[in-house]
């Protein structure tokens, strides 16, 4: 079945196409905004990098807390239990699409992006990159995660007719 979204006054609808559905209420634009300026770390790889896999994970936790409209710190409320009941596929739909829903930057053309076929999270990601005054740094790092492909698994340079270089 495919998940599909629509915007309903000012909510996030997603259907999952089995009668079921969840709503992404909107968060405030500082939170927004709060959300944005994690994301961007996350996505150009800074926080990682410059903090660690902790830091990346629980920048990570904390920017879907923040755009499902979960308390971060202290006790979660009802939304958080709703979100804890998705099994683990429609928890990941849900959260990138409140991420690209509440982010600045972000809104329904990114969740479409997300939930498209031929888009799906690094198209989404590269609408908000666009729309965040970014997109330049995340054509450059796109390209270089592409190149990254063309380097087989015992080299460290990438053959320059394409192919995987097989030399050690």
């Amino acid at each position: 079945m495919t998940t599909t979204a629509r915007e309903l006054n000012g909510n996030l609808i997603l259907d999952f196409g089995d009668g079921t559905d969840y709503t992404v209420y909107p968060v405030p634009g500082k939170i927004g905004i709060e959300i944005q300026a994690i994301l961007v770390g996350i996505t150009m790889g800074t926080t990682g990098h410059e903090h660690g896999s902790e830091r990346l994970a629980s920048d990570t936790e904390k920017i879907a807390k923040l755009a499902l409209g979960v308390p971060v710190k202290g006790r979660t409320n009802k939304r958080w239990a709703e979100f804890d009941k998705l099994r683990s596929a429609r928890a990941t739909v849900v959260s990138q699409a409140a991420v690209l829903w509440n982010t600045g930057g972000g809104g329904i053309d990114a969740v479409m992006d997300l939930l498209e076929e031929g888009g799906g999270y690094p198209k989404a990601l590269g609408r908000v990159m666009q729309s965040s005054g970014l997109g330049d740094q995340w054509k450059i790092l796109r390209t270089w995660l592409d190149g990254v492909g063309l380097t087989s698994e015992t080299a460290s340079t990438p053959n320059l007719t394409g192919g995987l270089n097989t030399s050690v």
